[in-house]
């Protein structure tokens, strides 16, 4: 695993993961949509609307929270000065 100690190398992944996300959070509305919808096929094409709203929340929140935590690790690990050398 000499790959993951070269220093900006891991600058670079921890980069990846941070744009993965920011892209997570600001696309999450559009993408909670589309699982949404993809729910609602899944469960017949019909559902009621506070139903489906409640579903919608949860995935647009669930994208967030997976979004936060990559841009929360990858922005503490290229600031992280401690550098193991």
């Amino acid at each position: 695993m000499n790959f993951l100690k070269d220093p900006n190398k891991m600058r670079f992944i921890s980069l990846i993961v941070a744009v993965i996300g920011l892209f997570l959070i600001l696309n999450s509305p559009r993408l909670g949509s589309i699982s949404t919808s993809s729910w609602l096929r899944s469960v017949g094409g019909s559902e009621d609307s506070q139903k489906y709203l409640q579903m919608l929340e949860g995935y647009i929140d669930s994208y967030r929270m997976i979004g936060s935590i990559f841009l929360f690790t990858g922005l503490f690990s290229i600031l992280n000065k401690n550098d193991n050398k």
